[in-house]
């Protein structure tokens, strides 16, 4: 029984650290700098803003298994406004890639 313990222990700390938190980090780099974050977006195909309230169809939009999200952001520039951002598999990983590079 302990040995089932510590594997799903091991597993679950795998997910997060491959899966989750590379995905955290991009999010703690872009709400630190949401104008950049915002006109970035904007510039890629393989991301999907959406101001203010998402629309009751937004999954025939952009559906679950094409895109990841929603994830919110605030955006000064556009008068703190909240987005809703998603990222189309798998072009968005690359692209959030690109975006930590332009930041450093």
């Amino acid at each position: 029984m302990k040995i089932i313990v510590i594997i799903i222990a091991v597993a679950a700390f795998l997910y997060w650290l491959l899966i989750l938190r590379p995905r955290t980090h991009f999010w703690k780099v872009a709400r630190k700098h949401p104008d950049l974050a915002y006109t970035f977006f904007l510039s890629k195909d393989c991301w999907k803003l959406f101001e203010g309230r998402l629309p009751e169809n937004y999954r025939s939009i952009v559906p679950k298994e094409d895109w990841a999200g929603p994830f919110q952001l605030s955006v000064p520039k556009i008068g703190h406004k909240n987005i809703h951002v998603f990222g189309k598999y798998p072009d968005f990983k690359q692209s959030q890639n690109e975006f930590l590079r332009k930041i450093k």
